[in-house]
């Protein structure tokens, strides 16, 4: 029931550092159940994009076949939202063993591999957000109605949290939203695309933005709808709007 589109993006702060872009996205369906996660690395640290990209990837695959494992259990029926949260946190805490084993095989700690997260479990029913750092996620019902999960932010601008910190629990946040509908949209983004593509209000898209893309995308196969997406945010507009590294990633009802 789902097209899912997604492109990633090198920063001009990054390509004038010679660095490689930190952002990674990645999605698993399975049957009417979309897992999608996007993770911005750590600048600051040795292994930011492999954290990236290793917590996309294999947070989004664990999730899923838990998810469809338990689908059929009674008290998943009963309480959906409730077992997900359940899967969200044990799910989080393998892929951060799996994660540390692989840093300590290389003689580096958790941390070295820093990473955002901010993703999303959606079915027929309903779904939830998953988020810990900074990025954003929206849900735009037809009507334009939004639920958002919005970034958290240390002390200072440019502080946030990351799933490899040690009290990565007290910063899980968990937001529920409606049934998805088609003419509606799931995003979830990566801090770098939050400027241009949210609104001043914080209260959802920038529409000007939004609307013009999802129109094409819905019709769009997904190799020219994820070109469109890279271009999109490789223009000279977006890069002048943000200097961090952008991915974008949205997801329709078929």
């Amino acid at each position: 029931m789902w097209r899912v589109f997604s492109a990633s993006v090198t920063g001009k702060r990054n390509l004038e550092q010679g660095t490689a872009g930190q952002d990674a996205s990645h999605c698993v369906m399975t049957d009417d159940v979309l897992v999608a996660i996007v993770c911005d690395g750590a600048g600051s640290v040795r292994e930011g994009r492999m954290g990236s990209e290793f917590i996309a990837r294999a947070l989004a695959e664990q999730l899923s076949s838990a998810l469809h494992a338990d689908r059929n259990l009674p008290e998943v029926q009963a309480d959906g939202n409730a077992r997900h949260e359940a899967s969200i946190h044990s799910a989080i805490e393998a892929v951060r063993t799996r994660l540390a084993d692989l840093a300590a095989s290389r003689q580096l700690a958790l941390h070295d591999f820093a990473c955002t997260l901010v993703g999303c479990v959606a079915s027929p029913v309903g779904g939830l957000f998953f988020h810990i750092g900074d990025g954003f996620a929206i849900q735009q019902g037809a009507a334009g109605d939004s639920v958002l999960s919005r970034p958290e932010n240390g002390e200072y601008a440019d502080e946030t949290y990351f799933v490899s910190d040690e009290n990565w629990k007290d910063h899980l946040r968990l937001t529920p939203f409606p049934a998805p509908e088609r003419g509606g949209v799931i995003g979830l983004m990566s801090d770098g695309t939050a400027p241009f593509a949210v609104n001043r209000a914080r209260s959802g898209f920038f529409r000007p933005f939004i609307d013009p893309i999802t129109a094409f995308l819905r019709e769009a196969t997904a190799p020219n709808g994820n070109e469109a997406l890279q271009n999109l945010l490789e223009s000279p507009r977006a890069c002048e709007i943000s200097p961090d590294d952008k991915t974008l990633l949205l997801a329709f009802v078929l």
